[in-house]
This record gives C-alpha cells, structure tokens and sequence, in this order.
C-alpha cells in the first residue's frame, strides 16, 4: 500500500512539473528561425545580402536580432539590433560601414543583412540570432567571397638555342590549377613549374613555366582551372609566336637608334644656326663701326671686305 502511495505522488510531481514546464518550452518550440539559403556567394567588391527568416512577432520594438561571423576565429560582431534599437558598441571596425539591416523586411518576418564591398577575408560562416522579448531562435549561413582569373598574361623567352620557356600569369580567387597541353592534347603539367603568392587584397597570383623545343612545330595551351572548371586559357604557337618575339626586340633597338641619330642631328643644325647668327650680329656691328655715317652701310662694308682682301683670294673670289 505504501509502494503505491508512493508511485502515485511521483506521478503527481510529474505531471505538475510539466504543466509549470509547459508553457517555456511551447513559446520556444513556437519561435523559431529559418533560413531562405543555407550557403551564398558574391564577388570581390561587390555586395550580397544575407537573409533570415522568422516566426510572426507581436511588436517589433521587442524584437533583436544579432548578426555575427563565427568562422573563422575569432567570432566577431557584424550587427545587432536590441529590442527595435541599432547597438554599434560591440560591432567590429571590419564591418561597422559595410553592413546593415533591411529595416523594412522586419515587418515581413524578415532580418536581411546587406554586406557592401566585399573582401575575400569575410568568406565564412555567419549566425543569425532573432529574439522576440526573451524567446529566440537562431541559424548559421555561409559566404564564399570569389574573385574572377584576369585574363592570362603571356611571355616567351629564349632560354637556349633550340630551347624556349613559355610563361603564364593570372590572378584570382580562390585557388587555380594550371594545366599544360601541346596540340595533341598530351597533358604536359608535370614538366611545368608553378609559384603562388598572395596579393594586397588576398587574391593568389599564379605564374606558370613551361620549357619547349623551338624548333618543334606546336601548339602549347596553359588552362586555369576552379574546382574542376577552365576560368582562363592561353596558347602558344611555336615556332611563329618566337619569330614576332625576336623581330619586336630588333625593331626596338633599330627605334631607339634612329632616335638618337636623329636628336645629334638636330642639336647640329642648332649649334650651327647659333653661331651663324652670332657670326652676321658680329660683322654687322663691325660695319657700323666703320661706316658710322653712310646710310649703306652694308654695301660699304661689303666694298670693304671685297678691297681688304689679298690680290689671289680677290682673284679666286671672282673665279
């Protein structure tokens, strides 16, 4: 009798701490969040928006909702919005200009995040907290932050007589594979040599070298490839890509030659004009001199010149 005396108070406990239970866990279970993407990409210096989705809410002045980037470490505050009013004390510099909240999606059951100027450093996963007084709920959405290959810089250097390398450049995010191939399709990739190093704005800079024969008739293609898909392509053609090559550097010097040839010209016929000048200024001032007082003062002086000479340069001057 007592056993069960016992087990009916204990099933009395139960059911009161339910029912005192109930009540928290049917508002929680009520609240909830969810999500319109669950993964997101943009572009370097572009923007995205980031969108979470949540239970009607009686008055949105009881409403928060916290916006941050859990990964990677450290978890930093990007926005919050605490019961119908904007809080940037806890909002990282990274982000304190670039993100805000679409205000007019609230009332939609909405929190929106537009993140503006996008870096590849704010790829990562992002938390969507959303509160209506003290219940809430929250979700976890990820950003990829790319950037698109420029297109394939080449250059061709002789590196020995029958030898040439061929060099590829480019630059993206995130990181490329570069495949070679000759014109039968031969994958020639391990014969290359590949370096990377990371730019200003995180991109990764790739140079590609592949050493040929000159004197093979060939095509020689470098493809840059993300996650299994060409982003950027290139091709050689050798020998006709070399012969242009060399003529380019020979028609550069011949230029700057004939630019040379052409200034020491030029400061020749200065000089000389300088000093003819100089030289007329010089006898016409002497003749002045001389004839003071005529008003041709330029046929005296010429008469001068003429009866001043010595009797075989006068004879040669009449020859």
């Amino acid at each position: 009798m007592c056993d069960c005396h016992q087990g009916s108070m204990r099933g009395m406990l139960v059911v009161v701490f339910q029912a005192l239970l109930w009540p928290v866990v049917s508002a929680s279970a009520l609240f909830t969040v969810g999500l319109q993407e669950s993964a997101y990409e943009a572009e370097l210096h572009g923007d995205v928006r980031l969108v979470c989705l949540f239970s009607k809410v009686k008055s949105l002045s009881d409403l928060t909702v916290i916006w941050s980037r859990v990964e990677p470490k450290p978890a930093v505050d990007v926005y919050r919005l605490e019961r119908g009013t904007e809080n940037h004390n806890y909002t990282s510099a990274a982000f304190i200009k670039r993100a805000q909240l679409i205000h007019e999606q609230l009332s939609e059951n909405r929190a929106v995040l537009h993140l503006k100027k996008l870096w590849i450093k704010d790829s990562g996963m992002y938390r969507c907290i959303v509160k209506e007084g003290d219940d809430g709920d929250y979700k976890q959405v990820t950003l990829n932050v790319t950037a698109p290959y420029t297109p394939v810089k080449k250059s061709l250097m002789k590196t020995g007589q029958d030898e040439a390398e061929l060099s590829c450049e480019s630059q993206g995010f995130p990181s490329a594979q570069v495949i070679w191939s000759n014109g039968q399709n031969t994958n020639l990739t391990e014969m290359s040599n590949s370096t990377t190093r990371s730019t200003d704005e995180d991109l990764i800079h790739i140079i590609s070298k592949l050493t040929v024969k000159r004197d093979l008739v060939n095509n020689y293609t470098c493809s840059f490839l993300v996650k299994g898909e060409i982003r950027q392509t290139a091709t050689f053609s050798i020998p006709d890509d070399i012969l242009p090559h060399c003529c380019t550097q020979y028609v550069w010097i011949v230029a700057v030659v004939v630019v040379l040839l052409a200034i020491v010209f030029i400061a020749v016929i200065l000089h000389r004009r300088r000093n003819g000048q100089k030289n007329r200024r010089n006898e016409s001032s002497k003749c002045a001199f001389l004839f003071p007082h005529s008003s041709s003062a330029t046929t005296d002086c010429e008469f001068f010149k003429l009866t001043s000479f010595p009797a075989q340069e006068l004879f040669m001057l009449f020859m």
